[in-house]
């Protein structure tokens, strides 16, 4: 318990010091002043999650939960499910592949679909896939990874199997509660396999990107969102790369950037865009759920962003973030993962402490 506790307690702090300039950007504007004629105003809710891993010893967990029978993840976000599902849109970067059997973890990763079908579960509906294990399991890998997620009706973005599904379906445009969203999502690089035709896989390019955001203007997005796979491993401040891109993106039109790949989370800042508006960028949010026990990356944060829209002017209304710590316990011999809530977690020893 007292480790527990020591550790949760950590990602708190972190997770304030990183994120310590998160809150309300702007207040909403729902009535006109000299004429009464009440403006409405319509929201929405946006979660982001980190780096969704599937190394071997998760994937023997998960075989445990499902009671030696099956593969079951459901466990695994039972307590985030809360955060995750009351959001309009929940994100994750899907850092392993569906490519089938035989399931392995680190460093090609594979792992049972039943993974997306937990997190579909918990609440994602968008995985974005340009990253560097994508191509983990080659071309066919990725392939069926991009099937997997088309059966379980899953918007995806980032890694397509022909440039003819690429030019149809990106930017990804979503529309929802009267917001018309574009997502455009970048890796890097894939590890040893690099992607090439008819595969495709979003790479940062800034002549690529300056187009794709030119794009999003004029398929007539409200609001353009990047996530974005970059940055050092391990590292909880991000780099000059990192910023360069940033500011290129946030010049170019972009509205708010989401980053992953460090396995621990990076800092939230406001920068200066392209109008008089700041963009908002978190430039990693750690890992979702993964093995990875060492400092800073045995957890993340949740990044929840609401905009509102106003006589068709969009705004960052507010956002705010939840940390939480993977657990990782023995179960007749078999680590099996837990993903807790700092925030609950401290609530439940308050009420503890209480009742002494």
């Amino acid at each position: 318990m007292k480790s527990i506790l020591i550790s949760l307690f950590a990602f708190a702090c972190i997770a304030f010091f990183l994120f310590c300039n998160a809150g309300r950007v702007s207040e909403s504007i729902v009535a006109d002043s000299e004429t009464d004629n009440i403006a409405v105003t319509e929201s929405i809710r946006i979660v982001f999650a980190g780096d969704v891993m599937g190394h071997s010893t998760q994937i023997n967990g998960a075989w445990r939960d499902g009671g030696d029978s099956c593969y079951n993840f459901i466990p695994n976000f039972q307590w985030m499910k809360a955060y995750i599902s009351a959001a309009d849109i929940a994100v994750a970067n899907l850092e392993v592949t569906f490519a089938g059997e035989p399931y392995t973890g680190y460093p090609a990763f594979s792992s049972p679909q039943s993974l997306a079908v937990a997190l579909q579960d918990a609440g994602f509906n968008l995985l974005v896939t340009a990253n560097n294990h994508i191509m983990d399991r080659g071309v066919k890998g990725m392939e069926r990874t991009i099937d997997v997620l088309d059966s379980l009706r899953f918007l995806h973005t980032g890694s397509f199997k022909d440039s003819i599904s690429w030019k149809s379906n990106y930017p990804l445009i979503i529309q929802k509660n009267g917001f018309r969203l574009a997502f455009l999502n970048y890796s890097y690089g894939t590890n040893m396999l690099i992607a090439k035709p008819p595969a495709v896989v979003n790479y940062i390019d800034t002549i690529r990107m300056s187009v794709d955001l030119a794009k999003a203007r004029e398929l007539k997005a409200d609001y353009i969102i990047t996530c974005i796979h970059w940055g050092e491993e391990y590292k909880n401040q991000e780099n000059q790369s990192q910023r360069q891109i940033a500011e290129f993106l946030a010049r170019n039109g972009c509205n708010l950037i989401a980053g992953s790949h460090p396995h621990a989370i990076q800092p939230v800042k406001m920068i200066a865009g392209n109008t008089a508006d700041s963009v908002l960028v978190a430039y990693s949010l750690g890992n979702f759920v993964s093995n990875q026990r060492w400092r800073y990356s045995d957890g993340g944060v949740l990044l929840d962003v609401t905009l509102t829209k106003t006589n068709g002017v969009v705004n960052l209304d507010s956002y705010r973030y939840e940390p939480f710590w993977v657990r990782r316990y023995p179960d007749r011999g078999v680590q099996v993962y837990r993903l807790i809530p700092v925030s609950d977690y401290l609530v439940s020893l308050r009420k503890a402490h209480n009742q002494i």
